[in-house]
């Protein structure tokens, strides 16, 4: 059962909690921070209360691409404000990746920065496709960028100056699991024929040229379709057991949502920011979706070209290269 961590008086600057935090994630717990561990100007947290994203409805958030120093899904057409907007937006990364190195020293050699994002629609009562929805137990999966067994750390922070943002949280990953594989179905084994293995070496070739493929492993998909199958089962979201959790104005927690699943009923203003952590940087990589699918079904389902393609043994990411 999921915990709610409270981690305050800075016991995140002593040394030896690193490894008792991460190992409270790895164990399917959030870490809650009553306010936020780094500094937060008021001006940008006031301008960011006023901005909107595009009226898409295939876009869930505005999103801040550290790799490539890019906003996407603003509505604004302004570029003095789309410009000031993606500064604070990367500022709040640096300062979230910042703190994070430091309290979660055991992973920063080895994760990769994903994206931030801004979250400024109320989650009550948004009307999403049902996939997209926050509002509906899910664990997370990402449809164009596979994880090939890497983990989905994520970090929020409650902007909001008056409201809280209200969670749930259901069962963790290892019983959903154990519960609905068979429904879902695991995907056959990686093959490693030689028919496969070009087959896969033209998918890479098609990708490096610029054709927008998604290279997914059995376990993405997998993920991707627990994810849906948790989301459109109105069985499931009646009737499993619920934790509701409140994150006041100024809070933050940090959570591997990959794990656990959650939903956000309520709340509006929070940012994001993600972090792939792969398999080998884990304490307890056994306790990763991962090794349980693997366990469960006797399959190999990640391709190891494709994940050293993610993450580069050679290559350590930080603060520095994003």
């Amino acid at each position: 059962m999921t915990r709610k961590i409270t981690i305050e008086n800075k016991e995140w600057e002593k040394g030896e909690n690193r490894f008792k935090y991460c190992e409270a994630l790895e164990d399917g717990n959030i870490l809650f921070f009553p306010t936020t561990p780094f500094s937060f100007p008021k001006e940008e947290i006031d301008f960011l209360l006023t901005q909107r994203q595009s009226g898409s409805s295939s876009r869930k958030n505005i999103a801040y691409k550290p790799c490539l120093d890019q906003v996407t899904n603003h509505g604004s057409n302004d570029l003095a404000s789309t410009l000031r907007l993606k500064e604070i937006l990367r500022d709040y990364s640096l300062r979230a990746t910042e703190f994070l190195t430091k309290l979660l020293q055991p992973y920063a050699n080895d994760w990769k920065l994903d994206y931030a994002s801004f979250r400024p629609f109320q989650e009550k009562g948004r009307k999403l496709r049902v996939r997209a929805r926050n509002d509906l137990l899910h664990v997370d999966a990402f449809p164009t960028r596979p994880m090939h067994g890497s983990r989905i750390l994520r970090f929020f922070t409650n902007i909001n100056p008056s409201d809280s943002r209200h969670w749930i949280t259901s069962s963790e990953f290892k019983e959903l699991a154990k519960e609905f594989y068979q429904i879902v179905s695991i995907p056959k084994s990686v093959n490693y024929s030689l028919a496969a293995k070009l087959g896969r070496k033209m998918k890479r070739f098609l990708k490096s040229s610029g054709l927008k493929k998604a290279l997914r492993s059995p376990y993405d998909t997998f993920m991707m379709n627990m994810h849906n199958f948790l989301k459109e089962s109105s069985a499931f979201q009646e009737s499993c057991h619920k934790d509701h959790w409140e994150f006041p104005p100024g809070s933050c927690w940090a959570v591997f949502t990959d794990q656990v699943s959650h939903a956000a009923l309520a709340g509006q203003y929070a940012l994001e920011q993600t972090f792939l952590v792969p398999q080998r940087a884990l304490l307890y990589p056994e306790k990763s979706p991962l090794s349980i699918l693997e366990q469960l079904s006797g399959k190999n389902l990640i391709d190891q070209q494709f994940l050293r393609e993610l993450f580069p043994i050679h290559t350590h990411h930080s603060v520095s290269n994003g």
